[in-house]
């Protein structure tokens, strides 16, 4: 079994969209698994049907950012791909769309609020158009509850423990 890997760069603006100024700031990994033996041709196809979906241009984005395709290969399934800190973006090709999902694991070392054991993002995109559609944000949290962003603030504030101020006597 093998998988097809598309690694992207990541930038951002901190000029403006005339007088761009340009800083590197990391980039993604999709993954297509179970892609069998892809040859040449096959590769640059779907390649080509991702990309509108996993890139941004600086006129896209208003001058913001840009993202584009720096590597894509077909490796063995078991090949690692990312260092155990970061998040790969599985995708599938079905019918004419492509679904993607990404799923963030902050039980060790994650950098959301502790009581948020997983983040879980999931997205299409119609070949006849290059937008993203049916995004979808959910939460595991820690007792087992699945909310979405908009209900994450409601959880918190009936479920997470209120942090106390504490208050020190300094005696000179």
């Amino acid at each position: 079994m093998n998988k097809l890997v598309i690694t992207t760069q990541y930038m951002e603006n901190y000029g403006c969209a005339k007088e761009p100024y340009m800083k590197f700031k990391g980039g993604n990994t999709y993954e297509l698994p179970n892609c069998g033996d892809l040859n040449e041709n096959e590769v640059a196809t779907i390649v080509a049907q991702v990309r509108p979906y996993i890139t941004t241009t600086l006129i896209e984005s208003n001058g913001g950012c840009e993202e584009y395709i720096v590597d894509f290969k077909v490796v063995s399934h078991t090949t690692k791909t990312v260092e155990d800190w970061e998040t790969v973006t599985d995708f599938t090709l079905i019918g004419g769309s492509v679904n993607f999902m990404k799923v963030t694991d902050n039980r060790e070392d994650g950098w959301m609020k502790k009581e948020i054991l997983e983040r879980t993002e999931t997205w299409t995109g119609d070949m006849s158009n290059t937008k993203r559609a049916n995004y979808k944000d959910e939460y595991l949290m820690e007792d087992g509850d699945f909310v979405s962003k908009k209900e994450l603030g409601e959880w918190f504030e009936l479920n997470a423990p209120v942090e106390s101020e504490i208050t020190r006597e300094i005696v000179f």
